[in-house]
């Protein structure tokens, strides 16, 4: 916001310059290349401009000179920032008051809004994550997966696409047939039958608890079956008592999807069929021993991928064929699957196959996301009680919380293993930045709480009028969105405490750069760290600067500021899906 300002007025003074002949060896197109930027020493100023190097051979002058006549033609940079050259050439920047209080009126009249990116208007896009099969508990890998994928999905709404959140259920193949004979061989035996248990499978604790819902629901009825008919029923029946439990623990952690897509209609309507046909006519491909191959390596691959095995079955790779035909036939302008990083070795192989059906590559991404590690006082831990080598998700939210999960399954990028530090998600105090974040916003809600509920006289004991009445917050709120004049009183004289304002009020202003860096680098948990700075910042304007006053125009700045903080970390958390809360 206030680099696009920056940007703009150094844009005009350089056209001035050039059309009064003082840069005239520069053409139209070279002043474009503007860049603002925030220097790494505050005495440098608030922002700077290093365009003169930029434009010095061409200009055939030198940088200083340069950035001498954009100051002489600076009338654009008034009421906005004081300018100042320093070497070799760089036009560094101090904002001026009347920017920050734009600022705040521009986050007053925007609300909600304010942040909000247009980079995806128009556009659809898909976004896939989690997809795990439905064979027992969502771990906590599945969990990294789903909270990464739901903050992209809300950033992307953000920044005006249109989004769809998608499960693939992996319910075909080998899995999901041994899952039915585990399921049914423990149905048996939790009923009372003599039953041997499969040596290969999953492990009975694993699954108990989904049939013991299975026999919740349907009793006994499936007992007569035959060993190959039980396990086909139970098969059914078992996954989607899974499924339905996986989807009420993701609710819980704040994610619905728009679509559980499943693998099994791919194969019995012949849709992988169809995928392979085309593959099959096209030049990429090609019949060895048997097999059918993709030419992958021809696209970029490492080595050719097989999609149908020398005795008919099909590879994983031929399901993902039909899958992602059938993702681009539903016309999305972009599509995002997240993937474990186990899976690293897939995308060049779904990359070629897609390329080979004719689609443009392109459009489809793929993010891969690192493991995640318990820790408890420094030691790795492992918490499940049913499955001693695997961290439940659900365990996990038992004992910290939705928001602590998602803030710090959030917060890291995803090519980053994540160290999960289960004491510190629980602590309330600045050390745990969920707690601190979700702290700022409740401040910000007790500040405005208690300008305008009655107080207590702690010597009378009477109760005392609200600091501002109804009547006066009502057009105080409305002042807000008139004028950006309400703001000049936020800001003091003195430069030390205006410099604690200022760096509030810049810090708010920046959401707009941080929600477009977060998208075009797919980085959703750039925002949990920048709202931990917005909390930061607080807390040092709030150790130096008195909210509500004895001076009224004094306390109607400042409330303002106070919302303007507020509306800012609830635009941001509600891209994390962090709850914003009002009391703590």
């Amino acid at each position: 916001m206030i680099k696009q300002t920056l940007k703009s007025a150094m844009e005009k003074s350089l056209a001035a310059a050039v059309e009064k002949g003082k840069l005239s060896a520069l053409a139209d197109s070279e002043l474009a290349g503007v860049v603002i930027e925030r220097p790494r020493n505050p005495d440098h100023g608030d922002y700077a401009c290093g365009v003169s190097l930029k434009l010095a051979g061409k200009a055939k002058m030198a940088p200083m000179q340069i950035a001498q006549e954009i100051l002489q033609h600076a009338g654009a940079f008034q009421g906005v920032a004081g300018a100042e050259i320093a070497a070799p050439g760089y036009i560094n920047f101090r904002l001026q008051k009347p920017v920050l209080q734009h600022v705040l009126h521009e986050i007053h009249a925007q609300g909600s809004n304010f942040g909000r990116s247009t980079a995806g208007a128009g556009k659809r896009a898909l976004v896939e994550y989690v997809s795990a099969n439905p064979t027992g508990d969502l771990h906590i890998g599945h969990g990294r997966n789903a909270v990464f994928g739901s903050c992209l999905a809300n950033l992307m709404k953000f920044s005006g696409y249109e989004v769809q959140e998608e499960f693939y259920v992996n319910d075909a193949g080998a899995q999901i047939l041994q899952l039915g004979q585990c399921a049914f061989a423990l149905y048996r035996k939790l009923l009372g039958q003599e039953c041997p248990y499969p040596t290969e499978g999953y492990p009975e604790d694993s699954i108990k608890h989904f049939v013991e819902k299975v026999i919740e629901t349907e009793g006994d009825k499936y007992l007569s079956l035959s060993e190959s008919e039980g396990a086909v029923k139970l098969a059914d029946v078992t996954k989607t008592v899974i499924q339905q439990d996986q989807a009420e623990l993701l609710e819980k952690l704040g994610i619905k999807f728009d679509l559980w897509f499943s693998e099994t209609p791919l194969h019995t309507e012949g849709k992988v069929d169809e995928a392979l046909a085309i593959l099959k006519n096209s030049s990429l491909s090609y019949e060895s021993e048997g097999a059918l191959w993709l030419k992958a390596k021809e696209l970029g691959d490492e080595r050719d991928r097989v999609l149908v095995k020398g005795d008919g079955r099909k590879t994983y790779l031929a399901a993902d064929a039909a899958y992602h035909l059938n993702k681009y036939d539903r016309g999305y302008d972009l599509m995002i699957n997240i993937w474990g990083a186990d899976h690293h070795g897939q995308v060049p192989g779904l990359k070629a196959v897609v390329q080979a059906l004719g689609k443009d590559p392109s459009k489809l991404e793929v993010v891969l996301t690192q493991i995640v590690n318990l820790s408890r006082d420094g030691q790795i831990v492992r918490m499940s009680k049913r499955m001693g080598t695997v961290v439940l998700l659900s365990e996990l939210l038992e004992e910290v919380g939705c928001d602590a999960v998602r803030y710090y399954l959030a917060e890291s990028s995803p090519l980053n293993p994540i160290s999960f530090d289960l004491e510190l998600a629980k602590k309330h105090s600045k050390e745990n930045p969920a707690f601190y974040i979700q702290y700022a916003h409740a401040r910000c809600c007790a500040i405005l709480r208690r300008a305008l509920e009655p107080g207590i006289n702690t010597e009378t004991k009477a109760e005392e009028p609200p600091p501002v009445s109804p009547a006066e917050w009502q057009e105080w709120l409305k002042s807000y969105k008139a004028s950006p004049e309400v703001f000049a009183a936020a800001f003091e004289d003195d430069p030390e405490l205006f410099a604690h304002q200022k760096k509030l009020v810049m810090q708010l202003a920046s959401l707009p750069e941080e929600v477009e860096d977060a998208m075009a680098t797919r980085l959703p948990g750039k925002l949990a760290r920048y709202a931990y700075d917005v909390a930061n910042d607080l807390q040092k304007f709030y150790e130096v600067c008195r909210v509500i006053t004895d001076d009224k125009e004094v306390t109607r700045a400042r409330l303002g500021l106070i919302l303007a903080t507020k509306q800012v970390l609830a635009n941001t958390l509600g891209i994390i899906g962090v709850t914003a809360v009002e009391r703590m």
